[in-house]
């Protein structure tokens, strides 16, 4: 998409939350878009931490802590 001004309201939820800005009041698609966004933006952090974190800790020790 090259016009911002044309994103669907499920497309300005994903854009909010991919951006880090605060959910606003609008419509229930835009709610759905941000809504899925971060849960999988949490189900990635989340999937990350368990799978690097121990390799990260073995490898660099007490330096990690």
């Amino acid at each position: 998409m090259t016009d911002i001004n044309k994103l669907s309201d499920y497309e300005r939820g994903e854009y909010d939350c991919v951006h880090g800005h605060q959910a606003r009041e609008d419509s229930d698609e835009y709610y759905r878009g941000y809504g899925e966004t971060y849960a999988k933006e949490a189900n990635a952090t989340w999937y990350s931490e368990q799978i690097f974190e121990p390799f990260i800790t073995k490898t660099l020790g007490a330096k990690y802590e």
